[in-house]
């Protein structure tokens, strides 16, 4: 899970933005473990205490990414990174690369994306409409990492979903396109702001 962003269009950290009083990292977290994930690595970067200090006792591994700054690929590749450093993980497992700002990700959804993996897909994204977009949360299967993390700073996982868009499985999620980015989004979505 990405967490690591500076939220500059909000002012204060996304991660603790609060969904029924729960901080969005965490729900995600909770989310994530409810969807049958092995393991979950959350990375932080900006605001990295007091996400680690909200993550409290959940149980997920953090990889901090001292270069958050640079963009979303290096904070994709530090959280694969700590994920592959596990020596108990099968070779053969599925990565699902989730964000901490789409408050309406259920564990179902993130399952189903692993399961189409599972059943030969090289990857798997959410498709959020209509208008043929699509993007995280995504599932990844274990040939595809090495691209992922070959990305450079800037770049999320869109061009590999892209190289392989002849054999994408997609799964509709049009709440994708629900994300926290502005005070504006926190008032729409119905969420709290970060205390």
């Amino acid at each position: 899970m990405l967490a690591a962003g500076g939220s500059s269009r909000l002012g204060s950290p996304k991660q603790l933005v609060r969904l029924e009083g729960e901080p969005l990292v965490c729900r995600a977290a909770r989310l994530a473990h409810g969807s049958g994930a092995r393991s979950v690595v959350v990375v932080t970067g900006a605001s990295a205490e007091a996400v680690a200090k909200a993550l409290g006792e959940a149980r997920v591994r953090i990889a901090f990414n001292a270069g958050w700054a640079e963009g979303p690929g290096t904070s994709l590749r530090t959280g694969l990174e700590a994920l592959l450093a596990d020596d108990s993980r099968p070779r053969d497992e599925v990565a699902v690369l989730m964000l901490c700002d789409q408050p309406f990700v259920t564990p179902k959804h993130l399952r189903v994306l692993a399961e189409r993996v599972a059943q030969g897909y090289p990857a798997a994204a959410s498709a959020y409409g209509g208008d043929g977009g699509f993007g995280v949360p995504a599932a990844f299967a274990a040939e595809l990492l090495p691209e992922l993390l070959s990305l450079g700073g800037h770049q999320g996982a869109k061009p590999v979903l892209m190289r392989h868009r002849e054999r994408l499985a997609l799964v509709p999620f049009s709440e994708g396109l629900l994300d926290v980015d502005t005070p504006a989004d926190v008032e729409r979505l119905g969420l709290q702001p970060a205390d």
